[in-house]
């Protein structure tokens, strides 16, 4: 059945424009109902938002009525509900749009159960919407819970534009009107001035707090404290520019544990232990160092008693040259001090070079005379 009267209320099994079967009512407020409907032609629901009877009689907020259909029909972001149809020729008015089946935001915030909904994503899908609806040039004036759907996958749509603003339209309210939920309005635009993006974003931080239920969010709540300023001039000039800024939030949020650069600097703890490691190998390369020097020390004098023994008569002859020289190889060869083994004490300058190994020498043969003579002497002319 159709509607033939402005007064006449709609009801389930009601078919819109022989094309939109009313099935149950969805939301209701002052100036409109939304039903759920099926497309009979595409086979597909949507939600389909009709004016009120009493205001559909009043020729300012069927204009306003109208203009809603048309910011909406320009608008085209993944955060806002789309528009699918609007006809205004009937005596009751009305919008078809898209179907969000997860119910507002003002459901679980009123059901005290807001920690089930992701407060981050919520920020930043909320912040898009009104990035693409600023970059339009609308002001949407009633920013609130329930106008934030939530679809099956926890995913944000923005809707309701029956007050948004465009910059280029006529004003409808009369000079110091105020439209708009008095809890998430900002403190100018109580006080008569006219909505801005900034009043937009005021709002916005009010939802988020709402949204964020006594939750630990720093960085989360770092935004909140810009977008709910009291002076606007101190809040974010847009919604990109608070997107920015809870970005740099959430990079801190992130780092807090982490210091910059850290991944790039070795610890203490690693330092330490290279210094040890370092310090033992110039330790082990001092001990051998001082072995190898002790070593060459004593093959220069086994060299040089060795010489002594092939050339005995020299040795006899010169005492202090071989004392000398073995002296001098010695003292050259000594090794530094070592700090984890005691050096090897240098010869005494007045010690007495070692004595050879004892050989037998050769026998001998006794003069023709019979005469015997001592080894090593010469027979006396």
């Amino acid at each position: 059945m159709s509607p033939e009267g402005g007064t006449r209320a709609f009801g389930r099994g009601a078919v819109l424009g022989d094309r939109y079967r009313l099935e149950r009512v969805i939301a209701t407020g002052g100036m409109a109902t939304v039903w759920l409907a099926r497309d009979t032609q595409l086979d597909r629901d949507v939600a389909v938002k009709i004016l009120s009877d009493v205001l559909a009689e009043n020729p300012a907020y069927t204009e306003r009525f109208r203009r809603e259909a048309r910011v909406a029909a320009r608008l085209e972001n993944p955060n806002l509900v789309r528009m699918f149809d609007y006809s205004g020729q009937a005596e009751r008015p009305y919008i078809v749009m898209e179907y969000v089946g997860g119910g507002t935001l003002a459901d679980p915030i009123a059901a005290g159960n807001a920690d089930a909904v992701d407060a981050e994503r919520l920020a930043h899908e909320l912040l898009t919407a009104l990035a693409a609806i600023h970059q339009a040039g609308v002001v949407h004036r009633d920013v609130k819970p329930s106008n934030v759907l939530l679809d099956d996958e926890g995913g944000v749509h923005l809707t309701d534009f029956g007050i948004a603003q465009p910059e280029d339209a006529t004003q409808l309210t009369r000079t110091g009107e105020v439209i708009g939920t008095l809890r998430y309005m900002a403190p100018e635009v109580l006080a008569g001035q006219h909505a801005t993006e900034r009043s937009d974003l005021y709002a916005l931080g009010v939802v988020l707090g709402e949204a964020l239920a006594g939750r630990e969010m720093p960085q989360l709540e770092a935004l909140i404290d810009r977008l709910t300023a009291s002076d606007p001039l101190e809040r974010p000039a847009s919604a990109t520019q608070a997107m920015a800024l809870l970005d740099a939030y959430e990079d801190r949020a992130t780092t807090a544990t982490v210091p910059i650069g850290v991944a790039s600097r070795p610890s203490s703890r690693v330092i330490e232990v290279n210094a040890r490691r370092v310090l033992a190998g110039l330790l082990a390369l001092v001990i051998i160092g001082g072995i190898v020097a002790v070593a060459l020390a004593g093959g220069g004098s086994d060299r040089t008693i060795t010489a002594g023994a092939r050339n005995k008569g020299q040795e006899a002859k010169t005492p202090t040259q071989t004392s000398t020289e073995t002296t001098t190889s010695t003292t050259t060869s000594t090794p530094p001090p070592v700090t984890a083994a005691p050096p090897t004490p240098p010869p005494d300058e007045n010690a007495k070079p070692a004595k050879p190994p004892k050989e037998k020498p050769p026998k001998e043969k006794p003069p023709e005379g019979g005469e015997k003579v001592p080894p090593g002497q010469a027979k006396k002319e």
